[in-house]
């Protein structure tokens, strides 16, 4: 036999090559593995250091349902049509956004109640209402004067009228502002169901709170736990929410039928707020808000009248608490930029809702302020006048821009200074 006709001589050498292939894998294996945590471990310490994303600033709150983290951070990334930065705004020890509060030695103080518009996270700081208020009062008023920012995201007048007795106590401010978004602040009210207008008409506290649920989202985003601490992996979480469809909702500003969905969306909130026994009653998520269409499309539904009624006896209660701790109130209307602006990102057929009047929203606040003696600003005439689309942001973000809130400042500050509204408290 020859050594070629041998089978055992060619299977030998073989079989080392199949060994030595298998060994060369698992090395390979191990080696990509490796450089693969090596290069994960890179990149998170980038993103740590260099474009860090935060813990939510929120926590859950008994009377507030949910309120900003004292010495949090947050990351707000614009849309590109709106210039596409990210801002990073700071929770200073007290709960507001800001730097530190001054000791209160004198210098005139105001604080200034509102939502996501107030506490300004798409802006940097120097370029919030409050912040450039600021401004425009020290420039007018004899003294260093100081303006926090009490706006949190998703507040409305309900909540800011809770924190008042506190906040007046505590701080000492010489002035309330508050601004009331004429888009979505109405709709608040029966959300959060913190209030009710009892037999009589007049407010009534409810005993209500944030379902179990909700509270216990807001404590696992605000401290994470496991591989949800990793930046890596809150940025895999981001791109998984981009890419996904979303579901269509009146919150959802991106649906093509938002002013039809923010209608379905009212009417039933109302009608569940209605349906509510006398006992203890559910919030719902304070951030979800849309367009408060009950009131704009159909003024004479039974959801309208009662959200109309309801937020007049929420601004009488924060004029009263300002007057009973001898500090004055100012509101500021700030109008629905699909209202203000002929041709926003989101209009309102007429033909559809024939009952829709795009100046009715902004125009019963400023009602209510004349009735009962406030003083406001209404910033409807000022932001219809040019072109008003200039005044917010778009692409299905609807807060006002730095643009609006430079003249919603001046116009403020004009307002308090022709009236003497600021003063000093000790």
């Amino acid at each position: 036999m020859s050594a070629t006709s041998d089978p055992t001589a060619l299977a030998a050498p073989t079989s080392q090559f199949g060994k030595a292939r298998q060994r060369f894998t698992w090395r390979d294996a191990l080696l990509v593995a490796a450089s693969s945590l090596v290069c994960l471990f890179v990149l998170e310490l980038v993103l740590r250091i260099f474009y860090p994303l935060y813990p939510s600033p929120f926590q859950a709150d008994d009377v507030l349902l949910v309120k900003l983290i004292p010495g949090a951070r947050k990351v707000y990334t614009r849309l590109a049509v709106n210039g596409g930065q990210r801002i990073v705004s700071q929770i200073n020890s007290d709960g507001f956004r800001g730097e530190e509060l001054r000791p209160l030695d004198g210098h005139p103080r105001l604080i200034v109640y509102g939502d996501s518009n107030v506490e300004g996270e798409f802006s940097p700081l120097e370029a919030t209402f409050v912040k450039q208020l600021e401004a425009q009062l020290q420039r007018s008023v004899s003294g260093d004067v100081e303006a926090i920012n009490a706006g949190v995201v998703g507040y409305g007048p309900d909540q800011a009228s809770r924190r008042m007795p506190t906040d007046l106590a505590r701080y000492k401010p010489g002035l309330v502002v508050l601004v009331l978004f004429a888009d979505n602040d109405f709709g608040d009210l029966i959300r959060n169901r913190i209030y009710r207008l009892d037999e009589h008409g007049e407010l009534a506290l409810n005993h209500y709170r944030l379902p179990t649920t909700v509270r216990e989202h807001y404590d696992a985003a605000a401290h994470p736990r496991g591989l949800h601490r990793l930046q890596v992996a809150k940025y895999a979480y981001r791109l998984w929410l981009a890419l996904r469809p979303a579901p269509a909702t009146a919150s959802n500003p991106d649906d093509t039928d938002y002013i039809a969905l923010s209608l379905k969306q009212n009417l039933s909130d109302y009608a569940a707020s209605h349906a509510d026994g006398d006992g203890v009653i559910e919030s719902h998520d304070p951030l979800g808000d849309y367009y408060d269409a009950a009131i704009a499309l159909e003024p004479d539904s039974e959801a309208a009248r009662y959200e109309t009624a309801l937020m007049e006896r929420v601004l009488v209660r924060m004029r009263d608490l300002a007057s009973r701790a001898a500090t004055n109130f100012v509101a500021v209307i700030l109008p629905a930029g699909l209202d203000a602006c002929d041709h926003y990102d989101f209009e309102v057929d007429a033909r559809k809702y024939p009952q829709y009047d795009r100046r009715r929203l902004s125009g019963l606040v400023a009602g209510m302020a004349e009735r009962h003696a406030i003083d406001a600003v209404d910033l409807w005439p000022a932001f219809r006048s040019g072109d008003g689309t200039c005044y917010y942001l778009h692409g299905g973000d609807n807060h006002w821009s730095e643009a609006g809130q430079a003249l919603a400042a001046r116009l403020t500050a004009d307002l308090i200074i022709r009236r003497s509204l600021l003063h000093r408290r000790s």
